[in-house]
């Protein structure tokens, strides 16, 4: 049967071409969406005070999840920082070509002060239970004071006395003009208010910029008020809440979010692999020597390893550890709101101790350099952000450490001074010695294994012992012991 034969090979050429169609069509959808669905999330933690080492982190995480990540998540959990570390951090989020989803966890986190702004410039924010955010009022200058109260309206049945206020009011105009001045903000206050202000603005225009909250923004900045992670998310301050990261990436599936020059991205988190990015070392060294304790501490060692080394004839070991301390030191204080009054008055007390070492002022310069030392310690940081003040325990243990080896040196100092010479001619006085040859009131002893002049006023004859009282050129005077 031809026919049945030839209709037979023709439906295997078309279902062997059916079939490798569709492993084609099979191998370009692998091919398109493979490499989309490989890219996993990073996840980069924001904890502590924020500052620069973490701005530059996080800069970093930014610039590494553009390089092949669906997303970033940072991971926060702060009670603020320095304005100028958190306003490069919100720079990079802004202009950043991947999502940016700030997610305060664990449990018991918070994003406060500085961390409620990142959490607003951020393209998503997601909250863990029991986590808070707000209270962003500038602490430098401490939360807002009460407006003054408004004037309560008169009652109706007081219309005739409101009339009459009315016309005195009238009459003290020219009085009420001279209050004016007497009303007048001081420098502090209208310093003070144009930095909250400026904070109101950027927290506002961020909020108008992602649609959340703008009003409660304002109020977290003027009043220093907070919320529950239920309560932001119920006024619009966050965007959702989830328990674990792998509930924030269900939550966050399928959000469309608005990146840099209004380019929309529709998130696909659902399964994604995590990919946890740390600081590297130079990072980690940097946050180190960032905290204004350590920064302090090794400017002091660096300035007890210089003096060491000048009291050791420059010796080289010490003089170098002492100057890289220094470098160090330095270099930390320069990140941070450093008082010139206070960095004027450490150095000036470690000037009074320098100066006790060459004047003698019975103590009076230490003492005083010590208190001005310390004094200068205390307002080396200006800042009210608690993390970044010296702790006080360590202001006194180098204060402490300071006058111990200022008095130390001094007494060690005075020790010498009294202590008996061991070399030269003036060691010879209290040493003993026996009479040689004598005649009348001078002849010659044997004291230092040597023979010498001497004179005395004593009746000596030779294999007398004698004392030395006293030297003048070559001869010894010397006197008859028992």
């Amino acid at each position: 049967m031809p026919g049945l034969r030839g209709w037979s090979r023709r439906a295997g050429a078309m279902l062997a071409l059916a079939g490798v169609g569709l492993l084609a069509l099979s191998a370009l959808a692998q091919e398109s969406a493979g490499p989309a669905d490989a890219r996993p999330v990073h996840v980069a933690p924001l904890t502590g005070v924020i500052g620069p080492a973490n701005a530059a982190f996080i800069t970093g995480a930014i610039e590494d999840a553009e390089d092949g990540a669906r997303a970033l998540v940072i991971e926060m959990d702060t009670p603020g920082g320095l304005v100028d570390a958190m306003r490069e951090i919100n720079l990079a989020i802004l202009s950043s070509q991947v999502p940016v989803i700030v997610y305060v966890a664990p449990q018991g986190a918070r994003a406060t002060s500085a961390g409620a702004y990142i959490l607003y410039a951020s393209h998503l924010a997601a909250m863990a239970p029991g986590t808070t955010v707000g209270a962003a009022t500038p602490v430098e200058f401490g939360p807002a004071s009460d407006p003054p109260a408004a004037p309560q309206d008169a009652p109706e049945g007081d219309s005739a006395d409101s009339e009459v206020q009315d016309s005195e009011a009238e009459d003290g105009a020219v009085q009420d003009g001279a209050g004016e001045a007497e009303a007048a903000p001081s420098s502090a206050q209208a310093m003070r208010n144009k930095v909250v202000n400026d904070s109101v603005a950027q927290i506002r225009s961020l909020a108008e910029l992602r649609g959340r909250n703008a009003d409660w923004a304002e109020r977290a900045v003027r009043e220093g008020v907070s919320l529950t992670a239920a309560e932001a998310v119920e006024m619009n301050v966050a965007e959702l809440i989830a328990p674990s990261l792998d509930a924030l990436f269900q939550e966050a599936s399928g959000r469309t979010l608005t990146l840099v020059e209004g380019r929309e991205v529709t998130l696909d988190l659902a399964g994604a692999s995590i990919e946890r990015v740390e600081p590297g070392f130079a990072l980690a060294f940097l946050q180190v020597i960032t905290n204004p304790n350590i920064a302090f501490l090794l400017i002091n060692l660096g300035f007890i390893g210089l003096l060491a080394s000048f009291y050791n004839g420059l010796e080289p070991v010490t003089a170098i550890a002492g100057l890289l301390c220094l470098i160090v030191g330095f270099y930390g204080l320069n990140t941070l709101p450093v008082s010139y009054a206070g960095a004027a008055l450490i150095v000036l007390g470690l000037g009074l101790l320098i100066a006790e070492a060459f004047v003698a002022s019975f103590g009076i310069l230490a003492i005083s350099g010590l208190a001005v030392f310390a004094l200068g310690a205390v307002m080396l940081v200006d800042t009210d952000i608690e993390a970044l003040q010296l702790d006080w325990r360590l202001i006194a243990g180098v204060t402490a450490a300071l006058g111990a080896l200022t008095f130390a040196a001094l007494f060690y100092g005075l020790a010498a001074q009294a202590r008996k010479p061991v070399a030269g001619r003036e060691s010879l006085k209290g040493m003993e010695g026996r009479v040689l040859e004598w005649s009348g009131t001078q002849g010659f002893v044997h004291a230092d294994g040597e023979r010498w002049h001497a004179v005395s006023k004593d009746a000596l004859a030779p294999g007398d012992p004698v004392v030395v009282t006293g030297i003048d050129g070559l001869t010894l005077t010397v006197k008859k012991t028992s």
